[in-house]
């Protein structure tokens, strides 16, 4: 009896410390779509790197993606030359899509702020 009650004891415990680590990965999520939304793409870029290097989530490595294409091509001297071939946004698509191949744009549903 001692046995169930020290192992309920302690599922409770890793269960209470686990909601306050979950709730403040999903913030970082929630605030790097924000930023991203509002075409702060180097916030973005904080957030969701942050988010991501804890959770490999589809939708936040192809946000990731995107932001870091944003700032890389707004931070360069050329303008608008094509940046899709750059290794760090290439890498966070090819995450994107490994871990869902059906991740895009219209599945993330960037049109509104949740």
């Amino acid at each position: 009896m001692q046995r169930i009650a020290a192992l309920f004891f302690a599922v409770l415990v890793v269960v209470l410390f686990s909601v306050p680590v979950l709730y403040a990965q999903e913030e970082l999520f929630q605030k790097g779509r924000s930023a991203y939304l509002k075409k702060d793409y180097s916030t973005a870029v904080k957030y969701l790197s942050e988010y991501t290097s804890r959770k490999p989530d589809p939708e936040a490595l192809y946000l990731l993606g995107y932001a870091n294409y944003e700032v890389k091509r707004k931070g360069s001297s050329r303008g608008k030359k094509n940046f899709w071939g750059d290794s760090e946004t290439t890498e966070y698509f090819r995450g994107a899509y490994l871990i869902d191949p059906k991740v895009s744009a219209k599945s993330i549903d960037l049109k509104q702020e949740k």
